[in-house]
């Protein structure tokens, strides 16, 4: 299936991992925050220049692998839609012929291939592929044209190749005699993004506020949200999840508009442990877990500022309703957890 994909909105750009104003919600954060989003900028920096690398015609593949919920299909699509380069994209299945067919009817274009293991089973998709993907540069300033055939009994298909491929996918390039030739054909690059800088990520997310249509999230919604979630994924050691937060974010927005029975969080959590949970299960655990979240999310903002202690005592205890001991209390957890994710 082919389609010109329009990802989530936040703030009204296509990806949030990639937010011109993400420099301003950054500044929001503690400095291990900053730090682990700088790390993953550097990451996601190569993933956009290997893309942009295809792109130019300079290479031909580029296969990106890693876990899923880190923004591998996002930052690479963002990247060809900053370039203006026509782009087809295609998942779930295809066969050696139908690789063929579709290269040839757009020969010009960029393919992004999203999770095709099964495509790489094919022997016919390996050859389109090994032919695809290398060329003898033309004399000038041309592109590189890549004879393509497809021969049967008493018939033979061909055109010429001058576009780009790239694959993404959550498990390794497979280790097959037929396909090493494709491999040194390609860039290469296995994206392995920590949890601290996932979390980091997801709290420069929220500190933007979140945008899709008509729905509009508040920076101290997006807030809860995220620190509930990032809580109940701690709890249970599960891996963090940028997918889980934006889905987190449609829980709230359905609950906000009286359109769900059951609270956001009661939804989140269930999500979180992908089974059913009984309500009662939940309230004991996440009422008291999204309250802690709730007043993090205030110290984390009133510890960045330059307020006067009386000052940042009055906002939290406006905004809270707790005592001044209990404002400290956070702000200890906060450079605990910072210590954490800074090891």
């Amino acid at each position: 299936m082919s389609n010109d994909r329009a990802l989530p909105l936040q703030n009204g750009t296509p990806d949030p991992a990639h937010d011109p104003t993400m420099d301003a919600h950054a500044s929001s954060l503690t400095p291990a925050d900053q730090k682990h989003v700088a790390a993953l900028e550097q990451k996601l920096q190569v993933v956009r220049d290997f893309t942009g690398s295809v792109a130019s015609g300079r290479t031909y593949g580029f296969f990106l692998w890693g876990k899923g919920g880190v923004g591998k299909s996002h930052t690479v699509i963002e990247e060809l839609e900053r370039l203006k380069v026509p782009y087809k994209l295609f998942n779930s299945r295809m066969t050696g012929r139908g690789l063929f067919n579709a290269l040839e009817e757009f020969p010009d274009a960029v393919h992004l291939l999203e999770d095709m293991e099964p495509l790489f089973r094919d022997s016919g998709a390996c050859g389109v592929l090994r032919s695809a993907l290398w060329g003898v540069r033309p004399r000038g300033d041309g592109p590189t044209e890549r004879l393509v055939t497809w021969t049967t009994y008493k018939m033979e298909h061909s055109f010429v190749f001058t576009g780009g491929i790239v694959m993404t996918a959550n498990r390794p390039f497979p280790e097959r005699p037929e396909l090493e030739a494709v491999k040194t054909r390609i860039e290469y690059m296995h994206l392995a993004v920590s949890d601290q800088e996932l979390i980091a990520k997801m709290r420069a997310i929220a500190a933007g506020g979140y945008r899709r249509g008509r729905d509009i999230m508040d920076p101290d919604e997006c807030a809860g949200v995220c620190e509930f979630i990032v809580a109940q994924c701690r709890g249970l050691n599960r891996a963090m999840d940028l997918r889980l937060m934006l889905n987190g974010f449609q829980d709230y927005l359905q609950w906000r508009d009286c359109q769900a029975g059951c609270h956001w969080r009661d939804l989140v959590a269930t999500r979180v442990k992908e089974r059913p949970i009984g309500l009662e299960e939940v309230k004991t655990y996440t009422e008291r877990d999204a309250q802690k979240a709730a007043e993090l999310a205030v110290a984390r903002e009133l510890e960045t500022t330059k307020l006067s202690r009386a000052e940042r005592t009055r906002l939290w205890q406006e905004r809270t309703g707790k005592s001044e001991p209990a404002l400290y209390r956070r702000l200890a957890e906060l450079k605990k957890e910072n210590r954490h994710d800074s090891q």
